[in-house]
C-alpha cells in the first residue's frame, strides 16, 4: 500500500513538474516586444482622427506633424504626439516607446 502511494505521489509531482515546464514559453510569449512601424500615410489618418479632419499624411521627425494636401503641395494642419498615436494604433497593447523610422515614418515599440 505505501509503495503505491509512493509511486501515486511522485506521478503526481511529475505531472506538475512538466505542466510547470509547458507553460513557461507562453508566459514568454506574453511579454515579447513587438516593433510597428506607421507611414506617413498610416499616420494621416491618427492626424485626421485626433488632430485635424481635414489631414491626410503625417511626418514624424521629432516630433508628429500633421498635413492636408493642398495647392501648393503640403499645408500644416497640426501637430500631434507621437506616444498618443502609438497608443492609438494598438490601445490593447502596453506602450513601451518611440522613435524615427525610416522616411519619417512612426516606429512604436510594444509588449504584448
Amino acid at each position: 500500500m505505501l509503495r503505491r502511494l509512493a509511486v501515486l505521489a511522485s506521478t503526481v509531482l511529475l505531472a506538475l513538474g512538466v505542466l510547470g515546464l509547458s507553460t513557461a514559453p507562453a508566459q514568454a510569449r506574453a511579454t515579447a516586444v513587438v516593433e510597428d512601424v506607421f507611414s506617413p500615410l498610416t499616420l494621416g489618418g491618427y492626424c485626421a482622427a485626433q488632430v485635424n479632419p481635414t489631414s491626410g499624411i503625417g511626418f514624424y521627425n521629432g516630433w508628429l506633424n500633421c498635413y492636408r494636401f493642398g495647392t501648393p503641395g503640403l499645408v500644416f494642419t497640426g501637430a500631434g504626439n507621437p506616444g498618443q498615436a502609438c497608443v492609438y494604433f494598438h490601445p490593447t497593447w502596453s506602450f513601451i516607446s518611440y522613435s524615427q523610422g525610416v522616411g519619417q515614418a512612426l516606429l512604436c515599440r510594444y509588449s504584448v
